[in-house]
């Protein structure tokens, strides 16, 4: 439990896909997964993935690099775009990397934009240069994002010195103390939700932010956690996409014929909170079917924890895009992930 009367990311997974009516988990799925990520492993391609980014991040070195990773996962939601719209691009950049590449050229151009000083009170127009892209698509819900910078700026401000360090600081290097501060005391990365009478909780980018410094900083610094196995993945839109393909997810032919025509899932829908209790579900179990076959066969390495499986799989879908089409990936409005 992370919070009062809310279960954990982990309970909550296990207790939606027990009674999910819409998604199914599927053992032969998860073995068919598990053996690519077990030869990922070998091949030692499991460990945090290059995907070229280096060139739009400031260095660990940076006198604000917390607060660069927290300004970060506070915008790190809603990137997709429907099936005829055009996509928010940043040089070249997609996505949560059109995301990072806007933030550092505002860093290089000036902006002060890790301080909670100036994005707390930072106007439309300020934000809207920031977030400039490569043609007239604008990056979506440009509203909610100026709404979460003034509410998580002016929180630092008022709470915490003004950075983000001073709550890595009261987490005294433990993982799941700094998730219960951040979803504690930042409302925008309260990601919960009501399921057949009890309230769950999903937390991607709160979840994501405790991964995103450890792996930032090496799991050194300001990204050293003792306990950052009980991270569970992060239950966005593309993830669970890449275990619908594997066949580790099914949908029933109700929601699949929703997805493939780009119907809308609300926030907290029943089948949303499916989609993403069970995508959270099926990695845990997935890792537990790691953890096994490395034992039976005596493997001496590393099992690799929640956040690296979903890294991995996050990769898998942008490496093999093309391939990834005919899966269709839900859509949801809103500042989760």
């Amino acid at each position: 439990m992370v919070r009062k009367d809310v279960m954990s990311p982990a309970d909550s997974g296990k207790y939606i896909a027990k009674l999910s009516q819409h998604v199914k988990i599927h053992d032969e799925g998860i073995t068919k997964l598990c053996d690519e990520i077990l030869k990922s492993i070998k091949d030692k391609k499991i460990t945090i993935p290059e995907i070229g980014t280096s060139s739009i991040q400031p260095t660990k070195d940076h006198p604000r690099a917390a607060d660069w990773v927290f300004v970060v996962d506070a915008l790190n939601f809603c990137f997709w775009s429907k099936s005829k719209e055009q996509q928010w691009t940043v040089d070249g950049h997609t996505g949560y990397c059109a995301l990072e590449a806007a933030l550092f050229r505002a860093i290089k151009d000036g902006y002060d934009i890790t301080n909670p000083e100036y994005y707390s009170k930072i106007s439309r127009e300020d934000l809207s240069k920031l977030f400039k892209g490569d043609t007239d698509a604008e990056i979506p819900l440009f509203q909610e994002r100026i709404d979460v910078l003034h509410e998580v700026g002016s929180i630092l401000l008022h709470k915490y010195n003004g950075t983000f360090e001073t709550c890595v600081q009261e987490a005294n290097k433990s993982a799941a103390k700094l998730l219960h501060i951040v979803v504690e005391n930042f409302p925008c990365f309260r990601d919960e939700a009501m399921y057949k009478e009890r309230r769950v909780s999903l937390y991607k980018r709160a979840q994501i932010l405790v991964a995103d410094l450890w792996n930032f900083f090496g799991g050194t610094g300001w990204g050293e956690f003792k306990d950052i196995d009980v991270i569970t993945m992060f239950a966005d839109y593309r993830v669970p996409q890449v275990l619908v393909y594997f066949g580790v997810l099914s949908y029933s032919d109700e929601l699949m014929d929703k997805l493939r025509n780009d119907i809308l899932l609300p926030s907290g829908s029943e089948e949303e909170v499916e989609i993403r209790g069970c995508s959270i579900h099926a990695v845990e179990l997935l890792k537990k079917s790691l953890q096994q076959k490395i034992r039976d066969k005596e493997e001496s390495i590393e099992v690799p924890n929640s956040s690296l499986i979903d890294y991995f799989l996050w990769c898998y879908r942008r490496k093999h895009a093309q391939e990834m089409e005919i899966v269709p990936y839900h859509k949801t409005l809103g500042i989760y992930y």
